[in-house]
């Protein structure tokens, strides 16, 4: 006989099955490309060069020499003033002539008027110099023109030592570490654009090579002996028309050659006052000039004007600084599946 047994599902026990917990899914993150230290290396170094050059050389002083003779030399290089050189020196050169007339005419005696006498002994020389001076202004006028459009000559060395700190910076960060390398290397970026841009923006190129022309233009007439001499031929003129206003009592009034003298003292005041204030710019800017010329002369090591190389070591030290910068920007290699 067979029995059967039944088992209900209420009987049936199942053992829960414990497996482990899954480990989560993670994508691995790329490591970082081993860091380079040439470039914030050639940051730091250029940066300090940038900051010490400027000081040692002197550029803030030559610089500020070099704008303050272009400033003191506006009032003479404009349209108006180099017209009235012209009628000034024009109207000394009727008078003189009408002066030797009126001697020849009415048989002076020499001796009788010893200003006058001077002045007309040396008058050919004075008027030939002054003609040389006046001349050589007239031509570096051009040039003087693309120097002032610069706008700010002064400000080049302030903008080699500001951008040198942030290159400097930005080297020093990079070499101590990663924390704050990528601010550092666009702040070098920034500061390496900034140094190349602004010749390239500007005049500098045009106005450096001007530059270099007006200093040598400029050259002969800035110095002590031709402050001398325009100083003696001064005090000649002076004695001279002195004596025209008031001791000079031959009848001189009379036809083309008195009239052509009154004209002459009556435009002394502006004739004198005008070559009293362009010996005085040139007296008084002898040491800016010299510095002007001492800031050209930096780059005769080299053989070249350090006017006309300025603008583009700028461009040369940015290339060298955005380079470096751009090769200092952090990278990741590519991810790890």
């Amino acid at each position: 006989m067979t029995v059967t047994t039944t088992t209900t599902a209420a009987e049936l026990t199942l053992t829960p099955l414990q497996l482990p917990p899954a480990p989560p899914v993670v994508r691995a993150r790329a490591p970082r490309s081993p860091r380079r230290r040439w470039p914030a290396v050639v940051l730091l170094v250029l940066g300090a060069a940038l900051v010490v050059v400027p000081v040692v050389g002197g550029l803030f002083t030559k610089s500020a020499s070099g704008q303050q003779l272009i400033d003191a030399f506006a009032p003479h290089l404009t349209p108006d003033s180099l017209g009235r050189y012209d009628t000034d020196l024009h109207t000394l050169r009727t008078g003189t002539s009408a002066l030797d007339r009126v001697y020849a005419r009415d048989h002076v005696a020499p001796g009788r008027y010893p200003g006058i006498d001077a002045y007309r002994s040396q008058s050919e020389a004075v008027q030939a110099r002054a003609t040389t001076l006046l001349d050589r202004i007239r031509a570096a006028e051009p040039d003087y023109r693309k120097v002032a459009g610069i706008g700010g000559f002064d400000r080049l060395p302030f903008l080699l030592v500001t951008a040198g700190l942030g290159l400097a910076y930005a080297g020093g960060v990079l070499l101590s570490g990663r924390q704050r390398a990528g601010g550092a290397a666009a702040l070098a970026l920034l500061a390496s654009v900034a140094l190349a841009g602004y010749p390239l923006i500007s005049s500098l190129p045009e106005g450096s090579r001007a530059g270099h022309r007006l200093q040598h233009a400029l050259a002969p007439v800035m110095t002590d002996a031709t402050v001398l001499r325009e100083q003696r031929d001064f005090v000649l003129l002076v004695h001279a028309v002195g004596e025209l206003d008031t001791a000079f009592r031959v009848d001189s009034r009379r036809g083309e050659g008195g009239r052509q003298l009154r004209a002459l003292v009556a435009a002394w005041p502006t004739i004198s006052s005008d070559l009293a204030s362009l010996v005085g710019a040139i007296e008084d800017n002898l040491d800016n000039d010299a510095a002007l010329a001492d800031l050209d002369d930096l780059g005769r090591p080299l053989g070249v004007s350090g006017l006309i190389a300025m603008p583009w070591l700028l461009v040369g030290a940015g290339g060298v600084g955005a380079v470096a910068a751009l090769s200092a920007l952090p990278r990741r290699r590519k991810e790890a599946r």
